[in-house]
């Protein structure tokens, strides 16, 4: 027993020291077993808050994520949205509408698989510090020169903790914090299905391109 606590204890330094190797690919390697971490784990659920200085009637928000696999559902006081694993169901209560569209459609970025693909190009990412036992990157895109991403990934549950944009003066633009984290919960299906009998008031709009 006492050797399993050992290793355990010593696993995240070791990956630490693995993934610094080379902070570029490694980042974006973090990243990726981020993702392959929430599609592993039986069923997950996030508690978020986005805020953005930019004028938005939306932000801040506050909501809760859910993932089984490829599926998930936001649910949030203003938009909910459902993904099937087929379609993407955006549900805009204050205009009674609901938009049905592919998943790269999505209005929310932010599902593990989403952020892994967001970042995998088009960006230097580094691992620039740690504290804690969180890794710390710093992913700077390579179109947008002006936006800096700090990212903090909880090492011990590999979710990601916070998601800051910022600009070349280090001002927070936009961001993204999990409030908490909890996985293998045993979810059941229809929480990622869209019943359209729940919304006999609302407009349906699909819109595939």
């Amino acid at each position: 027993m006492r050797s399993i606590s050992n290793l355990n204890k010593f696993l995240p330094l070791f990956l630490f020291s693995l993934y610094c190797l080379n902070g570029q690919n490694n980042g974006v390697q973090l990243l990726e077993d981020v993702m392959n971490n929430a599609m592993n784990v039986e069923d997950a659920y996030y508690k978020f808050n986005i805020t953005s200085e930019n004028e938005n009637d939306l932000f801040p928000v506050s909501g809760e994520l859910y993932i089984k696999k490829e599926k998930y559902f936001i649910d949030t006081e203003e938009i909910d949205q459902i993904f099937d694993g087929d379609k993407l169901y955006t549900i805009i209560h204050e205009n009674e509408e609901i938009i049905v569209t592919s998943d790269s459609n999505t209005f929310f970025n932010f599902t593990p698989k989403q952020i892994f693909n967001f970042f995998k190009a088009d960006f230097e990412i580094e691992i620039v510090k740690n504290q804690d036992f969180s890794w710390n990157l710093t992913a700077r895109n390579l179109i947008q020169e002006d936006l800096v991403y700090k990212i903090i990934i909880d090492s011990n549950l590999l979710s990601i903790k916070s998601i800051d944009i910022k600009n070349r003066d280090n001002l927070i633009l936009s961001s993204f914090l999990t409030l908490s984290y909890k996985y293998n919960l045993s979810l059941p299906s229809s929480l990622f299905k869209f019943d359209k009998n729940m919304f006999n008031d609302y407009m349906l709009i699909e819109n595939f391109r």
